[in-house]
C-alpha cells in the first residue's frame, strides 16, 4: 500500500507561510452566489499559514451588482480535543487526622446566555450538618 503525499500531487503544500516576501502569491478567485441579490458575484480566497499559530483562509466576497461585500477568518486546522481528564493520586498525602474536619461543596460557572456572562455558583458550602 503506497501513501500519497500532498507536496507529490500539488506540488507543494496548500498553504503558504504568511510573508511580506511572497509577491507571487494570489489569492484563488471563485465565481459564487451574492446571497443579497442572487446574482453571481466573486469569491476570493487565501490560504495561508501564521507562523506559530495555525492554517487559516481568508475569505473575500463582492458583488457588482448591488456592492455588498463580505469578508472573514476561518480556521483551516484540525478540530481541538475537547477536553481531557486527569486523575492524580497523591501517594505522600499524610493520614487523615480526626481533629481537622473537612467540608465538601461544588463550585460550578455557568454562562448567561442573554449577557454572556458567567455566574458563579457555591452549594453546600457552610451548610449546618
Amino acid at each position: 500500500m503506497s501513501v500519497i503525499s500532498e507536496d507529490s500531487v500539488r506540488g507543494g503544500s496548500l498553504f503558504r507561510d504568511l510573508s511580506a516576501d511572497n509577491d507571487d502569491w494570489e489569492p484563488t478567485e471563485i465565481e459564487s452566489l451574492c446571497m443579497n441579490c442572487y446574482k453571481n458575484g466573486t469569491t476570493r480566497l487565501l490560504l495561508t499559514k501564521i507562523p506559530f499559530f495555525k492554517e487559516i483562509i481568508v475569505s473575500s466576497f463582492s458583488c457588482p451588482h448591488c456592492c455588498w461585500s463580505n469578508t472573514e477568518i476561518q480556521s483551516a486546522g484540525r478540530i481541538q480535543d475537547q477536553g481531557i481528564c486527569y486523575t492524580l493520586k497523591n501517594v505522600y498525602a499524610p493520614e487523615e487526622d480526626p481533629e481537622i474536619t473537612t467540608e465538601k461543596y461544588t463550585r460550578t460557572f455557568e454562562q448567561n446566555e442573554d449577557l454572556g456572562l458567567n455566574d458563579m455558583k457555591t452549594e453546600g458550602y457552610g451548610e449546618e450538618k
